[in-house]
Order: C-alpha cells, then structure tokens, then sequence
C-alpha cells in the first residue's frame, strides 16, 4: 500500500503508519485500499500514527481530511495518535482558515 503499513491491533482497531514523504498522487486509490481492509476487518477505529509528521502543510491536511471523511463515511472513526506539537499548531491553522 505504498509504504503505509495497515495493522489490525484488537477489537476492531486498526494502526495505520504513514511512510515519510507520501506520494499524494495515490491518493484516491491508497485511501480506496485502507477503505476496502477496514470494512473487510470490520473495524470501528483506525488510528493514524502521526509520530514521523513533524509538519502538516497543504498536502498533507488534504490528505487527512480526505481520508476522515472517507472513515466517516463508512463509520470508521478516525483517531491521530503521537502528534508532534509543530504537527498540531499547523493542523489548528488549517482549522481556523
């Protein structure tokens, strides 16, 4: 999956780690993908490791968004995990635009 790596970790969770430098021309067939090994694992949560992000710029927040909404459509709750700080004071000013 283009270097993600998707891993069931119990009771309907799901652990997904993002590679560094993510290609965003995949977007739509990587996130069609984590969608179709969700609902195959039947999975309620994905956690989205965001330990290497250490900030979000355009790309990357329209990633995430893209891949929440896709979760949210399939009733998958989204959850990022290990963000840096500098990560969370760009994602808030993406937010707040």
């Amino acid at each position: 999956m283009n270097g993600f790596h998707l891993t069931p970790i119990g009771g309907g969770d799901m652990l997904l780690e993002p590679p560094r430098g993510f290609d965003s021309s995949m977007r739509d067939s990587l996130i069609e993908a984590i969608l179709e090994r969700l609902q195959a694992a039947k999975s309620s949560r994905l956690y989205y490791d965001m330990a290497e992000i250490a900030i979000i710029d355009p790309v990357a927040y329209q990633w995430l968004d893209a891949l929440a909404r896709a979760c949210q459509a399939i009733n998958v709750k989204m959850i990022c995990i290990h963000m840096q700080p500098t990560a969370a004071f760009t994602l808030s000013q993406f937010l707040n635009d």
